[in-house]
């Protein structure tokens, strides 16, 4: 499927596939961020306007996008030890996330700005750089809206001065791994508490939260 963003016109593409049938999906344009909703009378209509004609050619800069269901809770997850990775993935699936796990660096900075994630765990190291320097050029509003983990072997797990210094919210260490599902818990827990105060206002002002 073919689509233009709404906001910016930036050309996308989501896999045939990946196309819920009969149901609306939500998607975030990599390239404006604003989030947008594709109604399903306008999947596979040539003549929608979110739509091009699959007799068409495939443009050479149209950007393949995943999709979520609208208010999906959403995990990224960039770490490669193996045995951390399937722990993750392991506990985030069993809470309710729709996860994103890219292969490498490449795929993970084209998903990185793809989707509204609340939860974001990144290897600190140097695979994992470029993806944090990312999130941290994200506008204020949008960066708070986002729970950031560093995977690493700097600091004992959740030292705060640690994940301060490294401009996430918490830090994790990579000899824990038996004690992901708790650690999960806990950063979850621990940041919608932190930032209860922070969304109660975004959404009384109006603003969204992430």
């Amino acid at each position: 499927m073919r689509l233009n963003c709404p906001h910016c016109d930036r050309q996308l593409s989501v896999a045939d596939e990946k196309i819920p049938s009969g149901q609306r999906f939500k998607l975030v344009c990599p390239q404006c961020n604003k989030p947008f909703t594709v109604e399903p009378d306008s999947v596979g209509t040539p003549s929608g306007s979110n739509t091009m004609s699959s007799a068409s050619p495939t443009p050479p800069t149209a950007e393949e996008l995943d999709f979520y269901p609208p208010g999906a809770k959403i995990a990224f997850v960039l770490v490669r030890d193996p045995e951390w990775k399937a722990a993750l993935v392991s506990c985030l699936d069993e809470q309710g996330y729709h996860l994103a796990v890219p292969d490498g660096p490449a795929e993970a900075l084209q998903k990185i700005d793809s989707a509204a994630y609340e939860l974001v765990f990144i290897d600190h190291a140097p695979h994992g750089a470029e993806v944090l320097q990312r999130v941290h050029g994200w506008p204020g509003i949008q960066r708070r809206g986002v729970n950031v983990v560093l995977v690493g072997d700097e600091a004992k797990s959740l030292h705060p001065d640690t994940s301060f210094r490294n401009g996430v919210n918490w830090y994790l260490h990579r000899s824990d791994v038996a004690d992901v599902p708790r650690l999960v818990r806990t950063v979850i827990d621990g940041y919608e508490e932190t930032y209860k105060m922070w969304r109660l206002a975004a959404e009384e002002s109006g603003k969204p939260t992430n």
